[in-house]
């Protein structure tokens, strides 16, 4: 039996390569049955500070973005077009898959992916065949997603694309009771888009959860809506019953590499385009 392929999108100045580690131990639970494929999002990024005050001249960007992080009200023009452009690239050359897992800026892109699955004519950039003769265009929607510190797209513009009709696709929702960086009314608000949305909460900040209780909880969820063997039963009740996640957890998302902020601040990162 082929392995259930997850599209990983990863969040603001991170890389794939990023979150290919940050899932390692997931994967490991989640076991062979399970394949991660992640790209990085379609902008680079130059740092221009390292945590603490280090300075230093970065020659290759090993952070990117899927658009400006004040964007994230109201996008300027073309730069959603350009992320769509890249990811239906990406699907075309590494697709199909069964399921997406989106952390932060990831999974917001993630919110407008799996809308435009299940209605290809929101956006022309979607909509257009293939100029592949081996690509069948436009995909099937995936079986469901994970959507890791998820708040808007909050541009009013694309609002009505889940008015009429919410996205079907189950949707697995993980927030983060001390996150910094969103606010938990957006985040609900967000999961209501979706016509199946759970939600769970845990502890910590704005990361992916990392203890066995998470990473079982979020494989249970793409087995059960895929038609595999469970996860959980690899793991030991010790394991399945800690489900606490520290606050500490988020330093290597919030910080330097993120923005400490809210929805309702819209302060400039200090990053530079590569």
């Amino acid at each position: 039996m082929a392995p259930l392929r997850i599209l990983g999108l990863p969040g603001h100045a991170q890389s794939a390569r990023q979150l290919r580690g940050r899932l390692a131990k997931h994967l490991d639970i989640w076991g062979d049955d399970f394949e991660l494929v992640a790209v990085n999002p379609v902008e680079p990024m130059m740092p221009t500070t390292i945590a603490g005050d280090s300075y230093y001249d970065a020659t290759e960007a090993s952070n990117f973005r899927w658009w400006h992080w004040s964007s994230h009200y109201k996008f300027k023009p073309g730069e959603l077009e350009r992320a769509l452009a890249y990811l239906r690239k990406a699907w075309e050359t590494e697709g199909p898959f069964d399921a997406i897992f989106g952390f932060s800026q990831g999974a917001a892109f993630a919110v407008l992916v799996l809308a435009l699955l299940e209605n290809p004519d929101l956006h022309p950039v979607w909509s257009r065949p293939s100029s592949r003769s081996d690509v069948e265009w436009p995909p099937r929607p995936v079986r469901c997603a994970i959507l890791c510190s998820a708040f808007g797209p909050l541009d009013p513009a694309y609002q009505p694309w889940f008015e009429d009709i919410r996205p079907s696709t189950p949707t697995l929702h993980l927030l983060g009771r001390n996150d910094p960086v969103l606010e938990g009314v957006y985040a609900l608000e967000t999961a209501a888009r979706f016509g199946h949305a759970e939600v769970h909460w845990h502890t910590g900040g704005h990361h992916i959860p990392r203890k066995p209780y998470w990473a079982a909880l979020m494989g249970d969820f793409m087995a059960r809506h895929c038609g595999m063997r469970t996860c959980s039963s690899r793991l030991s009740f010790a394991e399945l019953s800690s489900p606490t996640e520290s606050v500490a957890s988020s330093v290597e998302e919030v910080g330097t590499f993120f923005p400490h902020t809210t929805a309702s601040t819209r302060e400039e990162e200090d990053w530079e385009d590569a």
